[in-house]
């Protein structure tokens, strides 16, 4: 290895460098909401908060004990009850949530679209906002949803938490959080007015009327899909996607390694399919730089790494030893990417959650 690197291998790696920071230009959060209560033309209106729960216990009281307090005469706080083993029911009962047992899960449907369904279709509310258990919202979130929604009642609007990674299993899982803030085309300079045609699962609000149009989440191209969110998304028209970052966060995988590589199997590689094909080129031109710059010129390891910090810091929290790590890091995110993408080609089931699910 030379330490004067070669003029080409470094134009290659700099563009590939370069390509990373366009790519996640910016963050994005949510706008606050405003005193000027125009766009509503009086009060505000009320949004259904459904939170599909499977064995959710432990996570459900830092979302519920977000969200009830903030809430106006209405809203409504629905839990939708995916057949759990474990005290989700109670839980959510004793924060304040009304809650709602799933039937069985009809042929055809998977677990998460058929909640989301079952609690739109038992609230009542004009705006409808769809959070996962293990979200952990900013105190107005509602507020915020509701004037994003008046404001485009014809997209999805979409939020994708602050990953708060815990263990080093879910350190490991860096990179998927980034590229998939990447994936989504909606944080980099050149994009202006387009909508972007994919959303976050985790946060993901629409205007009942739009919902009831398009069929929902029973829709037959998004009860079946594992990303219902990006089905939700298509079906609409597309969505106004925001990060959660400095405010709304979650911890995705909290059990750990195995638990971070069955999530991303899951689903990593399906949003793959919908993402631009020059994005993805640039994406994995970006990713290139990172797994190879520093073998082959190891003077630009501190820029990678410098790179992977700040990027990386828009996504999720890092840690300063998996900064100095970050090879290891690329190198879970390849495994864990060509996992998903064998299991997608090949039809292979991935089990998530007590059931075994289709990764396409």
């Amino acid at each position: 290895m030379e330490l004067v690197p070669d003029r080409v291998d470094l134009a290659i790696y700099l563009t590939g460098w370069t390509l990373g920071w366009l790519l996640l230009w910016r963050v994005r959060p949510l706008p606050a909401p405003t005193d000027d209560p125009s766009p509503w033309c009086g009060a505000r209106p009320g949004v259904a908060v459904i939170i599909p729960a499977r064995n959710e216990q432990d996570a459900l009281p830092h979302l519920l004990t977000r969200v009830a307090p903030h809430l106006g005469p209405q809203d409504e706080m629905i839990v939708v009850d995916d057949h759990s083993d474990d005290a989700t029911a109670r839980v959510a009962t004793l924060h304040g949530a009304r809650v709602i047992t799933s039937p069985p899960l009809p042929p055809g449907w998977l677990g998460k679209p058929h909640a989301c369904a079952i609690g739109a279709a038992e609230s009542s509310a004009p705006i409808l906002l769809f959070v996962d258990a293990d979200v952990q919202p900013a105190p107005d979130l509602v507020a915020r949803i509701a004037q994003a929604v008046t404001a485009q009642p014809d997209v999805v609007t979409s939020i994708q938490p602050w990953h708060k990674t815990g263990s080093w299993g879910e350190q490991a899982s860096v990179l998927c959080n980034v590229t998939a803030l990447m994936g989504c085309g909606a944080f980099n300079p050149a994009r202006r007015n387009a909508k972007a045609q994919v959303a976050f699962g985790p946060i993901l609000a629409v205007d009942r009327t739009t919902y009831d149009r398009v069929g929902g989440h029973a829709a037959p191209s998004v009860r079946s899909m594992h990303t219902e969110d990006i089905g939700l998304a298509r079906l609409v028209g597309g969505a106004e996607l925001y990060t959660g970052r400095p405010d709304t966060s979650f911890q995705m995988y909290p059990e750990g390694l195995r638990q971070t590589i069955r999530g991303w199997t899951r689903s990593i590689a399906t949003g793959a399919r919908f993402t631009s094909c020059w994005i993805a080129i640039a994406t994995l031109a970006w990713v290139w730089s990172l797994a190879g710059g520093w073998i082959t010129m190891p003077i630009v390891f501190p820029l990678s790494a410098l790179q992977f910090w700040i990027l990386g810091r828009r996504a999720a929290s890092i840690h300063p030893l998996t900064v100095l790590l970050y090879p290891l890091a690329v190198l879970a995110f390849i495994v864990i990417f060509l996992r998903s993408l064998v299991a997608l080609i090949f039809g292979r089931r991935v089990e998530w959650k007590g059931r075994d699910v289709d990764a396409r």
